[in-house]
């Protein structure tokens, strides 16, 4: 059967669709070349690529693609760039202009530095021909009228040449002072020209990152070497190597709930206060404004939610409807319910929770590949399973069945497809008890030595009801009895021996 791939490209204010007809369309791979700011298609034999601008304006078809694999190479709209390189052009001129001034100036002043320097030495020896012309009078009889003439011609000598030493160096005073004045236009230049350069290069950066966001997001699988997140690029595969026993705090005073950090949409932070009845989605613009209590909008829910296992994910919020085996989705960006989808021979009602209990059925996890469900089912007898879950209906791609009980599990995060669970949500500090990769369907149990976890900021109690990993910033953000936890994390070098 024919599929349809529709891929929208929102690049550099240009809205591009490929409608990519083929017995496996999602096969077509895509290459985004930043330097020529193009798009390049590679598709299996007995494909069809029409693409078309944002009004169905036809801009290439290309059919009959029935022997092997052939790039069809899409321009994308140039005109920002070309728009960015004149303003560039213009700002590295007014920089280039003002570094020749500088230098000009900078020859000027060495030139009157050294003037000023020969008047100051021929003013010194002046004086010292005066003294000696002084101490010769004084040796001689001064009543004869002939040393008279000889006192008075040595005092004209001396006053005149220091009067020109001295209006010599007056001069020079003035042309420092304008080259001086000089010196402060052109360095002002260079900053307006360094400002302007600069500027060019923080939107250019913009619309790369744009780029590259809106690709990335919208192309099927994404780009293989990893995910753009806003500001970087966060590649995989990564394994795990160090957690911070140096983490941060914040206070919330209730003692259980979720935070969620959106990687698509880092801005903002997520918090969902207890772990039954929850209807309300409280958004908040950063850390000190949860700290103070600042909320930047509260979102109703036209559903409960249960447990501590929320995430937010491309601004959609996922979590279990309460006392249903049900997980539901809604967009808070639209502020509209999505939809839901049971799940067959799934435990719920705290019959395979993590140890803490309380409703810790279903944990959804985010991570640099997606979105991820942590739970158990009764097929497995309460043998911890991962699904890689599909945004749109909620359906999974793939299931992963380890070989740990959730119920000896804390709680557990997923980084680049590998699961890691901790060994105690109520010891601290605890440790990384067991990992297993998705990636490669394999799994394995750590030693207490091996990847150690604080579990506790500020002292040695901790009751961990949340624990997830946030790919935009790399770190751990716990929920601790009444404490928001947050540990940065490292990992393994491939370079390392």
């Amino acid at each position: 059967m024919t599929s349809i791939l529709w891929i929208r490209f929102v690049v550099l204010n240009c809205a591009i669709y490929l409608i990519c007809n083929s017995e496996a369309a999602e096969e077509c791979v895509y290459q985004y070349d930043m330097k020529n700011n193009r798009v390049k298609i590679s598709c299996e034999k007995g494909a069809a690529i029409h693409i078309v601008d944002k009004d169905g304006i036809s801009l290439a078809r290309h059919t009959g693609i029935n022997t092997e694999t052939i790039p069809i190479i899409v321009q994308l709209n140039r005109s920002s760039i070309s728009s960015l390189n004149d303003e560039a052009h213009k700002a590295t001129k007014k920089l280039s202009d003002a570094s020749k001034l500088l230098r000009k100036v900078r020859e000027d002043l060495t030139l009157q530095i050294n003037n000023l320097i020969n008047l100051t030495t021929l003013l010194q020896r002046g004086d010292d021909e005066l003294k000696n012309d002084l101490n010769t009078l004084r040796r001689h009889d001064l009543t004869s009228p002939l040393a008279r003439e000889a006192i008075i011609a040595a005092l004209q000598n001396q006053y005149n040449f220091l009067r020109m030493g001295l209006l010599s160096q007056n001069t020079q005073m003035n042309e420092l002072i304008r080259t001086t004045m000089r010196l402060t236009t052109s360095i002002m230049k260079t900053a307006r020209g360094a400002r302007g350069v600069g500027e060019i290069l923080d939107l250019r950066a913009d619309v790369m990152n744009e780029t590259l966001f809106n690709i990335t997001k919208l192309m099927p699988g994404g780009f293989e070497h990893g995910t753009f997140f806003g500001e970087k690029t966060v590649f995989c595969p990564q394994e795990l190597k160090k957690i911070s026993k140096k983490g941060t705090s914040v206070t919330t005073g209730v003692e259980q709930g979720a935070i969620m950090l959106d990687s698509h949409t880092p801005e903002n932070i997520w918090v969902m206060y207890g772990y039954v009845d929850i209807n309300e989605v409280t958004q908040f613009d950063s850390l000190k404004s949860l700290k103070f209590e600042k909320v930047q909008k509260i979102f109703e829910l036209p559903f409960s939610c249960v447990g501590t296992g929320h995430v937010v994910y491309k601004q959609v919020l996922y979590c279990q409807k309460m006392f249903t085996n049900k997980i539901a989705h809604y967009s808070l960006a639209e502020s509209r319910w999505i939809g839901e989808r049971p799940l067959e021979n799934v435990s719920v009602h705290s019959h395979f929770p993590y140890q803490s209990g309380k409703n810790t059925d279903l944990d959804f996890a985010i991570d640099e590949k997606g979105l991820w469900l942590i739970y158990s089912t009764n097929n497995t007898h309460g043998d911890l399973v991962v699904s890689k879950v599909n945004e749109e209906d909620l359906s999974f791609d793939g299931t992963w069945v380890t070989q740990i009980k959730k119920k000896d599990v804390g709680n557990a995060f997923i980084i680049c497809g590998i699961l890691y669970t901790i060994n105690a949500f109520d010891t601290a500090p605890t440790h990384i008890n067991y990992v297993y990769d998705t990636n490669k369907g394999k799994g394995k149990r750590l030693e207490p030595d091996e990847l150690e976890f604080v579990n506790a900021v500020e002292n040695d109690y901790a009751r961990v009801y949340s624990l997830d990993y946030s790919p935009s910033d790399q770190a751990l953000y716990s929920w601790n009895n009444g404490r928001i936890e947050i540990y940065p994390v490292s990992f393994l070098d491939e370079n390392e021996p």
